[in-house]
């Protein structure tokens, strides 16, 4: 993620609750980040499908993630999906060898550079802005894929970039800005 953006706090009416009437909205979190996604969005667990695992990674070709937002688009006709990390994530911090946290450790050995380079020497602020840079990757990732563009084009599919703070009980979102560097 090259560009510029946002950290924007998430409101409780962020989707309108359509009082449990129908899913609306797929959830992709970290299996341990603590957040009550419900709660955070003020909606029904009728209107939420949650798909957790380790770090909140699509891209990896996982086939769980690929069956949840396939079931998702396909089946649910969900309106919203949320990419939601959290800060402190161990996955973050990881460094093991298995091709899950691979990924993850080299794509922020990139972003970790180049924050670096920018006089970013805050370990806590690097740790935290390599958390958002994962997801707003992870949202780009998703956005190219071929199920998820033509539910942008024909339903008026929208992603969200979420991260959870636990220190704060509060989530934000990161908004990309329009005409920054990559636009």
């Amino acid at each position: 993620m090259s560009g510029k953006y946002n950290v924007l706090p998430v409101p409780r009416d962020f989707v309108a609750s359509n009082k449990g009437t129908k899913q609306q909205i797929l959830w992709v979190g970290c299996s341990d980040s603590l957040i009550l996604e419900t709660e955070t969005l003020g909606v029904h667990p009728e209107e939420i499908f949650v798909h957790r695992n380790l770090g909140n990674v699509l891209s990896n070709g996982d086939l769980s993630s690929r069956s949840a937002i396939e079931w998702s688009l396909e089946m649910l006709k969900v309106e919203h999906i949320v990419v939601c990390g959290h800060y402190d994530c161990a996955m973050i911090r990881e460094k093991a060898g298995n091709q899950w946290v691979r990924d993850i450790s080299e794509l922020h050995a990139i972003d970790e550079r180049l924050l670096r380079k920018e006089g970013m020497t805050d370990e806590r602020m690097i740790e935290h802005r390599l958390e958002e840079m994962f997801v707003l990757a992870e949202v780009k990732w998703l956005e190219e894929q071929p199920n998820v563009k033509k539910a942008i084009k024909e339903d008026g599919l929208k992603i969200h970039s979420f991260v959870y703070d636990k220190d704060t009980n509060q989530c934000v979102r990161l908004i990309e800005e329009i005409g920054g560097p990559g636009k």
